[in-house]
């Protein structure tokens, strides 16, 4: 077993070899690689009519559905690998292999242990779609219609051989002194976490449930999974009896409400980005249905994006500096979430940012996604060591795929009025009791551990200290026990002052909105949360005069 695997390694590692030479890039195989896989293969002449990036894209879809896949990756780093081949990688299309019913039978059996017909009635023999990890079959289960997506046989195998292989060829592509900056070995190492997530349909079973779960009182539909008859090579799910996006795309316009399609899909990912922080981030067409009524429906979750609480807030914060066209304050924002490293940078990058932000305001600003691509693929930002996160460029991506086929469906789509309600939203629930209360208990979380780690740091310290015999000192437990007391006020009062300076931002934005009751032309929720923080304000002014210097 063992040397049919080091054959099948062998003869799959002379094909991704041969092929990368075939397309051009020899350079990157050195001479132990050429030696040990015995390669012999030349360059094809019509390699030469192709630039750099559209060859490398005829690599990975050349050898199939494992580079596919990672071509596709790769796609979703453009900080990393430039716009331009971004761009081209994400021009990979999927292969599309049709596993006979014989095997599919066998897949099914080994899963269940029982035959296929004691599970399913009336299961289809030709799939009604294919990809390259499974293909879908039409059924009933309980007597209710289902959609059945079966893994290829195999398919695990053939992935994990090419991802060894990967890894194998990596540090000598790492030691190329053009490739040394992309660090080869850490994509693999996300590649090799999100093929293994794609391939366990019982994962993409539970993103779905929950997803449904969020998204149960909005008009978009998530269709139902039966977990029952789900494995993580099997997964069976509601029968959608709609159309694909792609279709209605090219449908005429009488057939479809295109304008109420793109509204309300763009709505449904705003809100799943920044309300829900867990959201679809593989939207294309074919992944997207319109069913009866013009409703919108997702399926196929496999990738699933997911966002912390801190970077649905400063995304919020992103968006509004945007869409009002505020470069000094975007820029601070992109330096408080660290992507802006340096301080000395700041005004350089703002220059920069002030640029990009000419270039897209005109009579009506509705393209959002396109000043947030170009931010943060901007080479020009990569200059100063900006650094974008692959979470924000999973968003970034999410974005601009939605804004595209909402102007595909509407000419006259807008996103920037889609996104900044929620927007403001977020911003306004961050001075909301229930998220003051979450941060003043995590606050008091980290102060709990650090009065208990005090005392034993300082007597390290001191131990440390006295061991050297230059300076000895002596510390009471009492004297400790005050000490410890001192900070608690310290911190209590820094807790206080931070929620009186959450009431006052908080009452400010909510003092000019139409919010309310009015008095004296001004929201009375404002008002009162003016007052609430001066009282505040004197109470914390009482104790520090009353308590001195301590």
């Amino acid at each position: 077993m063992a040397i049919e695997s080091t054959k099948r390694d062998i003869t799959r590692m002379n094909e991704i070899l041969s092929v990368l030479i075939k397309y051009g890039f020899g350079n990157f195989v050195n001479r132990d690689l050429r030696s040990k896989y015995k390669i012999f293969s030349k360059v094809a002449p019509e390699a030469k009519e192709y630039d750099s990036n559209t060859r490398l894209r005829l690599v990975f879809q050349e050898l199939g559905t494992t580079f596919i896949k990672l071509g596709q990756t790769l796609s979703t780093f453009p900080n990393l690998v430039g716009y331009d081949m971004a761009q081209e990688l994400a021009k990979l299309q999927e292969a599309a292999p049709v596993t006979p019913y014989s095997e599919v039978e066998e897949v099914i059996e080994d899963e269940f242990g029982k035959p296929v017909d004691e599970i399913f009635e009336d299961f289809t023999k030709e799939p009604v779609a294919s990809a390259s990890i499974g293909q879908v079959h039409k059924a009933f289960y309980k007597n209710i219609l289902v959609a059945v997506k079966v893994q290829h046989p195999h398919i695990q195998e053939t992935i994990a051989t090419d991802i060894r292989l990967m890894k194998k060829v990596a540090p000598y592509l790492n030691n190329v002194d053009t490739l040394k900056s992309y660090n080869i070995p850490a994509i693999i190492k996300v590649f090799e976490k999100d093929m293994r997530n794609e391939l366990n349909y019982t994962i993409e079973a539970m993103n779905a449930v929950h997803m449904k779960d969020l998204l149960k009182k909005d008009e978009v539909y998530i269709p139902d999974i039966y977990l029952e008859a789900s494995t993580s090579r099997v997964l069976t799910m509601e029968f959608l009896d709609g159309v694909s996006l792609s279709k209605v795309f090219d449908a005429p316009d009488s057939d479809y409400d295109k304008k109420k399609i793109a509204t309300m899909g763009a709505d449904s990912y705003i809100k799943q980005i920044l309300i829900y922080g867990f959201y679809h981030a593989d939207p294309h067409p074919g992944n997207i249905f319109v069913l009866d009524r013009d409703i919108v429906a997702f399926v196929d979750f496999g990738m699933m994006g997911h966002l912390s609480n801190d970077l649905r807030d400063d995304l919020a914060n992103l968006f509004i500096f945007i869409s009002q066209g505020d470069a000094q304050l975007l820029t601070k924002q992109l330096y408080y979430m660290g992507i802006i490293k340096d301080k000395n940078d700041f005004n350089d990058v703002q220059d920069e940012i002030i640029h990009v932000l000419d270039r897209y305001y005109g009579a009506q600003f509705n393209d959002i996604s396109s000043v947030m691509r170009e931010l943060v693929e901007s080479n020009v930002l990569k200059d100063y060591g900006v650094v974008i996160p692959r979470d924000l460029m999973m968003v970034v991506r999410t974005i601009t795929m939605v804004y595209d086929f909402g102007n595909e469906l509407d000419s006259s789509f807008n996103t920037t009025e889609i996104l900044k309600p929620y927007a403001k939203k977020l911003v306004l629930n961050k001075f909301s009791p229930k998220n003051i209360e979450r941060q003043s208990h995590e606050f008091s979380m980290d102060l709990d551990y650090i009065s208990k780690k005090i005392p034993n740091s300082i007597m390290n310290l001191l131990n440390i200290v006295s061991d050297d015999g230059q300076i000895k000192l002596s510390l009471a437990s009492n004297e400790l026990d005050s000490l410890n007391n001192i900070f608690t006020r310290i911190v209590n009062e820094l807790v206080l002052a931070i929620i009186i300076a959450a009431i006052i931002v908080g009452s400010s934005l909510i003092l000019h909105a139409d919010i309310g009751f009015k008095l004296f032309g001004y929201s009375a929720i404002g008002l009162v949360g003016f007052l609430f923080s001066a009282i505040l304000g004197g109470v914390l002014i009482i104790l520090i005069l009353t308590r001195g210097n301590y």
